[in-house]
């Protein structure tokens, strides 16, 4: 038994009515457009298409890396990703511990937001250590967000 949430839904009908009201359902999320004569269909923004589309692409192509390294994530991530050359060893294990976790629940919910995320803040971190911002291995990650004063400028 599935327990996704049925998108709200409006009648074919209603979508050349009020399309404005129908439009404006569909930036909250998915609507379903039911017809008589016809499957139903499904309207959402284009960049939520693309955005799902992208983490359904980012989620194969790791899933197929881990099959061909019979399940190393660690050895998976660094095929898929050169990047991942520049961080340290603990750095590696704890990106790989984190995108199997992610990459697993994403898949079973069809929401890919946190793995596109994740792998964004990884790869950003990468690239600081490539360009020398960062030494590898120097420094923490702050366990909940710190509240610091706006700089006064002038």
């Amino acid at each position: 038994m599935s327990t996704t949430l049925r998108p709200p839904e409006f009648k074919f009908s209603d979508l050349s009515r009020s399309s404005k009201t129908v439009a404006s359902a569909a930036d909250h999320g998915p609507v379903r457009i039911t017809r008589r004569d016809a499957q139903d269909l499904i309207l959402l923004r284009a960049e939520d298409y693309e955005y799902q589309d992208q983490g359904i692409a980012l989620a194969s192509r790791i899933m197929r890396a881990v099959l061909a390294s019979h399940g190393d994530m660690r050895a998976a991530l660094t095929s898929v990703f050169a990047w991942t050359s520049v961080l340290s060893p603990g750095s590696l294990v704890e990106f790989a511990t984190e995108i199997d976790s992610l990459l697993w629940s994403s898949t079973e919910l069809g929401a890919y937001g946190r793995l596109q995320q994740e792998l964004h803040n990884w790869k950003s971190t990468a690239q600081a250590i490539a360009e020398g911002h960062v030494n590898p291995g120097s420094y923490t990650w702050l366990g909940d967000a710190v509240a610091v004063e706006r700089p006064v400028v002038g």
